[in-house]
């Protein structure tokens, strides 16, 4: 944040055109819904608000309620500075405290810390099945491919394959994995 600011850079994103791709793919899932009923959305490792700032002028999102949870108090910071909007809730946690239509994580998972990669996954598989369970519609995430050709220190690369098994034994419902974002990355959808 002292370094980038409000900016993708600031949440280790490559660039913001990738970023609003992403949140594109990830407003896909609203039209499983009615616009006009509303709907609630958590959004695990908001950052300082960047996905709201790309769905608020959505016609789908006019009657959302968005939560948004960081572990960091600087990012949340800067999310209340930048978004005063009373649809948006956010909130210090590494977890959704909040049952929502709609769960989304853009990115969080390829911050690894450092960590050993088996913790990693392991980190990943529990936080993944403790979103689900605050999931009513579909929850959304995406991760780093281990298919890039490209990998950067401090990431964490995933096996999609590994990540698709884990979601379709593990949490049922209908899962689909997109892939417009390969082979840097890759997207996966599970529903309800």
């Amino acid at each position: 944040m002292k370094t980038y600011g409000s900016e993708p850079k600031a949440a280790a994103w490559r660039d913001r055109e990738r970023q609003l791709r992403r949140f594109q793919i990830f407003a896909g899932l609203f039209e499983i819904v009615s616009a006009d009923t509303g709907f609630s959305v958590n959004d695990l490792g908001c950052g300082y608000g960047a996905m709201f700032e790309a769905y608020q002028d959505l016609p789908a999102f006019r009657n959302a309620q968005y939560y948004g949870y960081d572990i960091s108090a600087g990012m949340l910071q800067q999310a209340r500075a930048n978004i005063s909007d009373p649809r948006a809730v956010w909130i210090h946690s590494h977890e959704a405290t909040h049952r929502a239509d709609f769960s989304l994580v853009s990115g969080t998972y390829n911050l690894n810390m450092n960590a050993d990669g088996d913790l990693w996954r392991q980190y990943v598989e529990e936080n993944l099945l403790q979103l689900w369970s605050k999931t009513r519609v579909a929850l959304g995430f995406n991760m780093l491919s281990a298919l890039a050709p490209k990998r950067l220190k401090n990431l964490y690369y995933a096996d999609p394959d590994y990540f698709l098994a884990f979601c379709r034994t593990q949490m049922g419902g209908r899962v689909r994995l997109v892939d417009r974002l390969a082979p840097e990355e890759f997207v996966v959808f599970i529903m309800r």
